[in-house]
């Protein structure tokens, strides 16, 4: 029990970096893991909030406490889902210690409990502060059954387990399918990439979902009981059936005991097959091609942004959410032509079409993970022997790679369908600030990685979802689209628009010019 306790802390250590921000010397070490923790709280208190506001407004109309429980347990359910399945494999078997854990006097069967638990504690934090809330109002406003205190904590304490179980289990079995394919990497970051629209659209459609709810609640409690009956258990548990939630209890502990026996005996197996790889047969060095040392970096940058399907999944969404909007509101816009022309919304088409372009331009750029994500390995880019200039441009190429043809293709569908509702410094706009914001975030995110890196990481996940660089973007990106939105719809000057975006570029040439300037600075006080 001591091993198994000591490798949880281990690893929730080295995720959170409490040890860090406690024992360290350097600021700024301590700076980015305080950053990281301030971000999941974040989160966190934004989840909270959400839930328990739906589930007091759901209460107050009247509806059964089971309803606001089905789909906060649903929608925590998928998250977790989700979140399992972007980083399963690389937790439970594929982690980069494996060597110095087999080494040590531990059991297997410890390390894979310690592995589990630690997937599933971190997920749990997100699960119980969406669900915690729920929970405190309906207590507040309904006031159960007495053992409705006891049992609930529990009840919330195993919602997780469902959902890490399916979704490690799936990424376990997808990676060991293509562990030894070429593509490896394209094919389950695509996967891992088109669960996670499914999440977002999921998300997108919960104010309609919850309408279907207030309008057939009991249809739709069926429905989803035939997709995944363990909500429809907790939910109902949660809302008094006691035999309900000792029957949820019992299958989720049951569930993960199988998980963890099953785990255990293929961990070995496993593994040696997520390590082995791909290796090319009769492999013969032919004709040497050279290029210039831009892109040379350029495509060793490609090469690592593609290779890790964490910083794939976390930060080609908006890229893909641009070209996903270009394309369905050209499709669609003879509908959304007609609600545009309604009186009370034609004056916020501009500003919301632009703030539309802008949030999703600038939704995680590469370059607040780009150097960070060089890890251990920075040695190499401090002694080659290049100018420090080109290493950053070639880091600052790679977001520009992803994000500005698919934000020039939409912006250029935006303009040739919603024209009529455009002006001429509305249609410049379109234009300007998008690229503006995408140039400026571009550049500030590796300036912001420069001043916060993180490179002595354990998986690729701690940088790309808990570094203080990642939280600080996270909050530029909703800063740069209110910031052009509000004031043109509180004052409703065209010209505001464009101003933010000449902004914008004189932001973006300085902090370039800086970059520039201190390059070689930069690049060895890593």
């Amino acid at each position: 029990m001591k091993s198994l306790w000591t490798l949880i802390k281990l690893y929730l250590n080295s995720i959170f970096r409490f040890q860090v921000m406690r024992h360290s010397n350097d600021p700024k070490e301590r700076r980015n893991a305080i950053m990281g923790v301030v971000a999941i709280v974040l989160i966190v208190v934004v989840y909270g909030g959400m839930s328990g506001v739906m589930t007091f407004e759901l209460l107050k109309a009247g509806i059964p406490a089971s309803v606001p429980f089905l789909m906060a347990a649903a929608m925590a359910s998928l998250f977790a889902l989700a979140m399992a399945f972007a980083q399963g494999s690389a937790t439970l078997s594929g982690f980069s210690d494996f060597d110095t854990l087999m080494g040590m006097p531990v059991r297997t069967s410890t390390i894979v409990l310690a592995r589990f638990l630690a997937l599933y504690l971190v997920e749990a934090i997100y699960v119980v502060a969406y669900l915690l809330p729920c929970g405190v109002v309906y207590a507040v406003l309904r006031q159960p059954v007495w053992w409705f205190y006891p049992l609930f904590p529990i009840m919330l304490l195993l919602l997780p387990v469902g959902p890490v179980v399916i979704g490690s289990g799936a990424d376990l079995l997808l990676s060991a399918a293509f562990a030894k394919s070429k593509y490896k990497k394209g094919v389950t970051s695509a996967i891992k990439m088109i669960l996670l629209l499914g999440f977002i659209v999921f998300a997108y459609l919960m104010p309609q979902l919850r309408r279907q709810f207030l309008s057939n609640p009991f249809e739709m409690m069926n429905v989803t009981a035939r997709i995944y009956p363990p909500a429809r258990w907790f939910s109902d548990g949660a809302a008094g059936d006691l035999r309900l939630a000792l029957l949820f209890s019992g299958a989720s502990l049951l569930v993960c005991a199988l998980f963890v026996f099953i785990l255990n005996k293929t961990f070995l197996p496993l593994h040696d097959r997520l390590a082995a790889g791909y290796h090319v047969k009769n492999y013969r060095l032919g004709a040497l091609k050279r290029s210039s040392a831009i892109r040379a970096l350029f495509m060793i940058e490609r090469k690592r942004f593609f290779n890790s399907t964490a910083w794939v999944i976390n930060t080609i969404i908006g890229a893909v959410l641009i070209l996903v909007l270009g394309v369905a509101g050209a499709v669609l816009s003879g509908r959304l032509s007609t609600l545009l022309r309604m009186p009370e919304i034609r004056g916020y088409a501009p500003a919301a079409l632009i703030g539309i372009l802008i949030f999703c331009a600038t939704l995680s750029p590469t370059t607040c993970c780009a150097i960070s994500m060089e890890g251990k390995q920075i040695w190499i880019s401090k002694t080659m022997p290049v100018p420090a200039k080109k290493w950053l441009n070639a880091k600052l190429c790679m977001n520009l790679f992803l994000v500005l043809p698919p934000l020039l293709v939409t912006c250029t569908l935006v303009a040739a369908f919603y024209h009529a509702f455009l002006s001429p410094v509305s249609l410049v706009a379109v234009f300007l600030v998008p690229v503006a914001a995408l140039l400026f975030t571009t550049v500030l995110g590796l300036f912001v990685n420069a001043k916060l890196p993180r490179l002595n990481w354990k998986a690729e996940t701690e940088v790309v979802k808990q570094s203080g660089a990642v939280l600080v973007m996270m909050l530029v990106c909703f800063t740069v689209a209110a910031a052009t939105v509000v004031p043109t719809l509180l004052f409703g000057k065209e010209w505001i628009a464009p101003a933010v975006g000449g902004a914008l570029l004189c932001g973006t040439a300085a902090f370039y010019a800086y970059l520039m300037r201190h390059a070689e600075q930069i690049r060895m006080n890593l």
